[in-house]
């Protein structure tokens, strides 16, 4: 505390020699705003000698083309929160230094060549009785900061990888061009909000960034199951895969990957997180599931999914007690069709029939194709074997109806045999052979009908 800003007397003598040899840019105001100290330090800073200066209260003009208060005089008068935002809107923030203070960063430019970014701060400078008397300004010259800064953001801008940096308390301070061309949301909406949860997700909540940056990894697996995994390429990073279905255009598969920012003393100051479109990569991989699980002509499973659903079936049913009827169907008069108009009109007409036998079934129900015109239907659960009749009389009427293909209209038939669980076998392996042999069995019986397996479990 500077006990008073008059001339003369050893404390002040004292403290105009701690200003003055101070490697900090400062200078002190009495209360009357005049000039009392003016330091090499704000010399050097700011290319205005201390004697051109002591001792008037037009220091204004140091900094700005017009009178206005310094942040030094605002302070005297206990920083108006108006005054603050009319001088300095968007500029200040809370200082670390001092109860009550404010950081303040602003470009000059007339300050140097091109001018200079300062950071500054003030402080009321109080007499015993704790009167203001004056107050003191500290100045920082952060040009190569903000120049750093520049230059990053801009490279930020241009990056190709879709990116954005959230600061210590969770603010957004880029967005880059990328992000804004993958998510649909301009960096105008996003920078300096806490938001950026909002494209991601209907409902705030952190994102990966967050989390990585507040050192909350165990949250990880609540907000991303088990989507996500340490990363081998960043250290302290992390990445996950996840689907967003209400972007702009459609739902897209992103990669991102989330990893902290940390000071010069290592504390972390904010978090970067990368996106990545991995939609066509996804919908290539699930082609490649499909097709494997998928019969490429009719859509309908194949042979591996109708051994697993058989599996399913049969496991449910030996514990609840229930049946299973298993019904081969092989199409009559298929041969013909493909024979006189093609194996375009032979496919056109194997895709009718599979959505006639889709449609005659249960959603709890199995229908595959397994290779030409071969197909198989699960019954799971049927209340008895006249319910198995009921429904496979049904779809032998639907397949027998007339089909107009490629300009022609052809009839086809079917034969079925049919296998139940547990009387036929107890096993899928069995109950296939059962059926495909009571197929058999219908076709020498004059096609177009169906025939139950008379074997009994373990009976080849």
């Amino acid at each position: 505390m500077i006990n008073s800003v008059s001339p003369g007397g050893t404390s002040v003598a004292w403290a105009n020699q701690v200003v003055d040899a101070m490697p900090l840019a400062m200078f002190v105001l009495d209360a009357d705003h005049r000039v009392v100290r003016w330091n090499r330090a704000c010399e050097l800073l700011t290319g205005i000698a201390a004697a051109d200066v002591m001792g008037t209260n037009r220091v204004w003009a140091v900094f700005y083309p017009a009178e206005r208060p310094l942040l030094a005089e605002l302070a005297m008068i206990g920083y108006p929160q108006d005054e603050l935002e009319r001088y300095y809107p968007g500029k200040y923030k809370p200082t670390s230094l001092a109860d009550g203070g404010w950081d303040i960063e602003d470009f000059f430019p007339h300050l140097a060549k091109d001018g200079k970014w300062l950071l500054f701060n003030a402080s009321p400078l109080l007499d015993e009785s704790g009167v203001v008397v004056g107050a003191i300004e500290t100045l920082v010259d952060i040009t190569a900061r903000k120049t750093a800064e520049t230059v990053l953001s801009e490279v930020i801008q241009r990056c190709p990888v879709p990116m954005f940096v959230i600061d210590a308390d969770h603010r957004i301070v880029h967005w880059n061009r990328a992000c804004e061309a993958i998510i649909g949301t301009p960096a105008a909406e996003m920078i300096g909000s806490q938001q950026h949860w909002r494209p991601f997700y209907p409902d705030a909540r952190p994102v990966m960034a967050d989390l990585v940056m507040d050192g909350a990894e165990q949250l990880l697996g609540q907000y991303y199951s088990a989507k996500f995994k340490q990363s081998d390429l960043i250290e302290g990073g992390w990445e996950a895969t996840d689907y967003f279905p209400h972007f702009p255009g459609g739902g897209r598969w992103l990669y991102f990957t989330a990893a902290p920012l940390r000071g010069e003393q290592g504390a972390v100051i904010g978090a970067v997180e990368t996106l990545q479109d991995v939609t066509a990569q996804k919908d290539y991989e699930e082609s490649l599931e499909r097709a494997a699980r998928q019969d490429i002509l009719t859509g309908l499973p194949n042979r591996a999914v109708l051994d697993e659903r058989l599996d399913l079936a049969l496991a449910a049913a030996a514990r609840d007690g229930r049946m299973v009827a298993v019904a081969f169907i092989d199409l009559d008069r298929f041969k013909p069709v493909n024979d006189q108009y093609g194996h375009a009109a032979g496919d056109a007409l194997l895709r009718e029939v599979a959505a006639r036998l889709s449609a005659g079934i249960r959603v709890v129900d199995t229908v595959a194709r397994i290779g030409g015109d071969e197909f198989v239907v699960i019954l799971s659960s049927p209340d008895s074997p006249d319910a198995v009749t009921a429904v496979v009389q049904r779809l032998i009427v639907e397949i027998g109806r007339p089909v107009d293909v490629l300009c022609h209209r052809v009839m086809v038939g079917c034969s079925v045999g049919v296998a139940m669980y547990p009387a036929n076998g107890r096993d899928a392996i069995t109950l296939l052979r059962h059926a495909d042999a009571a197929m058999y069995e219908a076709k020498e019986s004059g096609r177009n009908v169906c025939r139950f397996s008379t074997s009994i479990e373990g009976a080849s």
